[in-house]
């Protein structure tokens, strides 16, 4: 009886005492610690650039907490597969906000997640910094959400300049019908109209579309000049391109920044032509210390990027800046947007400074693939 008695009492004592720590943890937890959100495409097609993006995010972060975190505190990046989609980044949003309690969340990293995240964003007064988000929807669209992706009215009315000058009259859009396609198509093909160029034709596909020649036909019927592809993965831009050659199909190809670019060359055994034109965010190493140390940082961690730079330095930035944010302001949305459109912000990517509309200063290019390399025509 003696020993039942020491047992229970022994026991409660246990309970109490686990019962002790494990309050005192959660009481310690957000005191101690910061959380920050992130969603991007880590699976399928997209994943091409939502992977580096997250990678370079982790970087920015353990660089934070290797000099003492934010204010003291830990950061913690916490980490959603926004697939590319809708649905999967509304659901992500949700469970940062009211689950995570995050201060802020990094993403979308595709136009569509974007899209997606924002209105939730905005209703819950959480700071958003998107990458990888070209969308002009995104423009002006919310009191708290920022990009460090240029839109795609600069880069594709840049590209449409270069097609006219190149000497093409006539040109057809080929798309995937979600916002970042359909921004890009659109204002190509709204400049290129403006400079007395002829749209012939604009054909689109659903997402996940793999065959193409339905639509291809119908352009090849108009006989453009040239054909502006625009796609949201180089698995889709690879599967075009290879039907073009398959219907014959010589004409001129220019194309948004995953149609262009050594992926989608490598997805096609080497079948993108180098006369293919591209329009292209960019940053250049030999200019920038910081990019330079970024990059290489990335490269011993994770190996060769695959793809241009600034989809690591964007990501790497935006990560910086919102650390910086929530050190001035803590999670008052109100004050990031009042600091962040206060001063240029100097990073890897060299200098930006955002409007009211949300847009950063633009880094982009205009490019073409030559055996896997990138050769750049003009530069921004």
């Amino acid at each position: 009886m003696k020993n039942q008695t020491m047992l229970k009492n022994m026991t409660t004592k246990i309970l109490a005492s686990t019962l002790f720590i494990l309050l005192v943890a959660c009481s310690q937890t957000p005191e101690t610690t910061i959380n920050i959100g992130f969603i991007g495409p880590l699976t399928g097609t997209a994943s091409t650039y939502g992977i580096p993006e997250l990678n370079a995010a982790q970087i920015a972060i353990d660089e934070l907490n290797s000099q003492g975190g934010i204010n003291g505190k830990h950061v913690t990046l916490i980490v959603e597969d926004g697939k590319c989609d809708g649905a999967a980044s509304t659901t992500a949003a949700k469970k940062l906000i009211e689950i995570d309690h995050v201060s802020a969340i990094l993403g979308g990293h595709c136009s569509t997640e974007s899209m997606a995240v924002l209105p939730i964003t905005e209703q819950n007064n959480v700071f958003l910094m998107a990458g990888a988000t070209g969308t002009d929807k995104f423009s002006g669209a919310g009191q708290y959400a920022f990009r460090t992706f240029p839109p795609a009215n600069i880069l594709y009315g840049k590209l449409a300049e270069f097609a006219q000058e190149q000497g093409t009259k006539s040109i057809a859009t080929l798309s995937d019908q979600g916002p970042w396609p359909q921004s890009v198509v659109g204002n190509f093909a709204s400049r290129f109209s403006q400079l007395g160029g002829k749209v012939l034709a604009q054909e689109t596909y659903a997402p996940g579309t793999t065959d193409f020649r339905t639509q291809l036909l119908k352009i090849k019927n108009k006989n453009p000049d040239a054909i502006m592809i625009s796609v949201q993965g180089p698995d889709a831009a690879a599967g075009i391109i290879k039907q073009m050659q398959e219907l014959n199909m010589s004409q001129q190809i220019y194309g948004d920044a995953l149609v262009v670019s050594k992926p989608t060359y490598q997805k096609t055994n080497g079948l993108l032509p180098p006369t293919a034109i591209g329009g292209t965010i960019h940053v250049d190493p030999e200019t920038n210390d910081l990019t330079k140390n970024v990059l290489e940082k990335y490269t011993t961690r994770f190996g060769e990027l695959g793809l241009d730079a600034f989809y690591i330095t964007e990501s790497y930035d935006g990560t910086k800046i919102v650390a910086a944010l929530i050190t001035d302001c803590g999670n008052d949305a109100a004050c990031m947007r009042t600091h962040i459109l206060a001063k240029e912000w100097q990073g890897a990517s060299g200098g930006f400074t955002f409007n009211e509309q949300g847009n950063p200063t633009p880094h982009i290019a205009i490019k073409r693939v030559e055996n896997n390399t990138d050769v750049f025509l003009w530069k921004g």
